[in-house]
């Protein structure tokens, strides 16, 4: 949770602090009566003084959640899981959390719910005005742009339509490829996706999500397991058998260039207890490089062929600028 102090249209003073659901949050009404709480613990701690406000100080929340928007101030979230479903299903997210900050009397009104990857972009906007892309890589990958209203069949005929102004649009970049043949996904996708919660969707993100990219390491060190092609024998392999156990953080191996790798080598001792040998950690780290290799290189198509769709709005085309956030691009040397 943040709150931002502007002077002269610049921030000002910015405080900063995070907040963890307790367990056993399993409702809609308690997961928003905990966050009108945490509100209230904010401005204690910070010591806002909102009588000075002759309104309610206004809000925004920002979700890594798709939004189907229904108003501006709030939306709704689109669910692809059972999980999602039980806990946002026809829940709108402005509406929900006003009626619990009413009843803890707090003086603050939601007036915007958007998607994270959307909040980045307007960010971003703030020190860069050339900014038009934003790209979400972390858990899971998402991407957003802006397009001309006229372009946008879906608000087609409305005020907001008919205008010259730009759109902040959501792409969705996870699901890229569930519908169409683009991609060319391989029997560790497949098996993957088969095993997954979310079967036959998210697709582009489960080749190139930290959620994901180190379970295909996985599964292609059992399959090499399997054919007899790494670790002794007699080595325990039981760690590896279990399904992420392979942490997308491991792949950072792929970095060590010591002549006997020996980080890669401390990191299957102490994580799978297994002894590998030199040619074994070869392997292991060639399978890191090109699970990640292959990974950047699909972001970076999709990321170009949404700069080349952003720059489509400008009236004058200039350099993008694209906002990146997430660990990811920190981790793995391709990126």
């Amino acid at each position: 949770m943040a709150s931002v102090k502007f002077v002269s249209g610049q921030p000002d003073a910015i405080n900063k602090q995070i907040f963890y659901m307790p367990q056993g949050v399993t409702s809609p009404a308690q997961l928003f009566s905990e966050a009108a709480m945490h509100v209230a613990q904010f401005i204690n701690t910070h010591h806002l003084d909102l009588s000075s406000y002759s309104n309610p100080l206004s809000m925004g929340v920002t979700i890594d959640l798709p939004l189907e928007e229904k108003s501006k101030a709030g939306g709704r979230v689109v669910c692809s899981t059972l999980a999602c479903r039980g806990m946002f299903g026809n829940v709108d997210i402005a509406r929900s959390l006003n009626s619990e900050l009413t009843k803890q009397h707090l003086p603050v009104k939601v007036t915007a719910t958007t998607n994270c990857v959307i909040s980045t972009m307007v960010a971003a906007q703030r020190h860069f005005q050339q900014t038009c892309v934003a790209l979400i890589l972390n858990h899971g990958i998402n991407a957003s742009y802006y397009e001309k209203a006229a372009k946008i069949p879906k608000i087609k005929g409305t005020e907001l339509g008919d205008s010259q102004a730009l759109v902040a649009i959501n792409t969705e970049l996870a699901r890229f490829g569930e519908n169409s043949g683009v991609l060319r996904p391989t029997m560790w996708d497949h098996r993957i996706d088969r095993e997954s919660a979310n079967t036959g969707r998210h697709v582009f993100e489960k080749l190139v999500a930290d959620k994901y990219l180190g379970e295909v390491v996985r599964n292609l060190i059992t399959d090499f397991m399997d054919a007899r092609l790494i670790f002794p024998k007699d080595a325990d392999v039981t760690m590896f058998s279990k399904s992420y156990s392979f942490f997308t953080s491991y792949m950072t191996i792929m970095e060590d260039n010591s002549s006997d790798l020996s980080e890669v080598g401390n990191l299957l001792t102490a994580g799978f207890n297994v002894n590998a040998s030199l040619v074994d950690r070869q392997i292991v780290r060639a399978l890191c490089k090109i699970v990640a290799m292959r990974a950047a290189k699909l972001v970076s198509a999709a990321v170009a062929g949404i700069v080349r769709k952003a720059t489509e709005a400008m009236d004058h085309p200039e350099p993008a600028v694209i906002s990146i956030s997430g660990q990811l691009t920190e981790m793995n040397q391709p990126y």
